[in-house]
């Protein structure tokens, strides 16, 4: 559930910047840009994380997470291999739903800390100060340079 306006929205940054940091692992490694992952990525992926998996075991984590039997995995099974689901970030994911159609309907490409500070405000989602939206910001800030493309941002509110 979200956080109640005028109640602090309680974030862990570093979860959620191991979070970004997965993602954006995850991204590289989808060579062909289609949302899914297969074994032998994963396999790179892991590796560029310093996880050095045999073959078999990745095929085996890929078989045990592929949800759909396609034997590749979307970001979201991904992150529940990493066990990204147990950090407790499921408050802001809700967050940032909540703020995702004021942040639509201003039609902008870039969300920064000030866009997403006025969607919070001006969306009753409440919970969220000013510094914690630049704080967001920049941990899902990739390339940063202070914003994130309004698809990026929609990407990581249906994640978390």
């Amino acid at each position: 559930m979200a956080a109640a306006p005028g109640r602090p929205l309680t974030v862990d940054f570093e979860a959620l910047s191991y979070i970004s940091s997965l993602v954006e692992a995850f991204q590289a490694f989808d060579s062909d840009n289609d949302g899914l992952v297969t074994a032998p990525e994963l396999r790179g992926l892991l590796a560029s994380l310093g996880l050095e998996k045999p073959e078999s075991e990745v095929r085996d984590m890929v078989a045990r997470a592929d949800g759909d039997g396609d034997g590749r995995l979307s970001a979201e099974e991904f992150l529940d291999v990493m066990n990204a689901g147990e950090l407790g970030l499921s408050a802001l994911g809700e967050m940032l739903q909540a703020a995702l159609p004021a942040l639509e309907a201003a039609g902008g490409a870039l969300v920064g800390a000030d866009e997403l500070a006025a969607a919070v405000a001006g969306g009753g989602v409440g919970g969220a100060s000013a510094e914690d939206c630049a704080a967001i910001v920049e941990c899902l800030d990739g390339d940063g340079d202070g914003a994130i493309t309004i698809e990026e941002f929609r990407f990581m509110a249906d994640l978390l």
